[in-house]
């Protein structure tokens, strides 16, 4: 089976490499929530945080490889993140949750 990725997910990785937070930021839902890291991002002010937290602590590229999509309607994308890190390379899983073309959540593991 073939999974089509939705545009906002596409956009995501693409704005992921690009300094506009705000395109960023636009990406999710009002109420959306970010997982990353043990921590949890609500609305898009915190999302904007980590956002601007994490570009300022490190360069990094995040390139999709594969995508999944599970029960219920969730994406899940192997991700090979690489950067100034500690621990790059590492792939991990993006879970992202949409609601009417937004992501509504977006979860963040190995």
């Amino acid at each position: 089976m073939t999974v089509t990725v939705p545009d906002v997910i596409v956009r995501y990785y693409q704005l992921a490499a690009e300094p506009d937070v705000d395109a960023f930021v636009s990406c999710f839902t009002d109420d959306a929530i970010v997982a990353d890291e043990d921590r949890t991002y609500e609305g898009p002010a915190a999302i904007r945080a980590w956002r601007e937290q994490t570009t300022a602590q490190f360069d990094y590229q995040a390139v999709p490889e594969a995508v999944e999509e599970e029960a219920g309607g969730n994406l899940v994308v192997t991700t090979f993140v690489s950067g100034t890190f500690p621990g790059s390379p590492v792939r991990l899983r993006y879970r992202f949750t949409l609601r009417d073309g937004l992501i509504g959540a977006l979860d963040i593991r190995p």
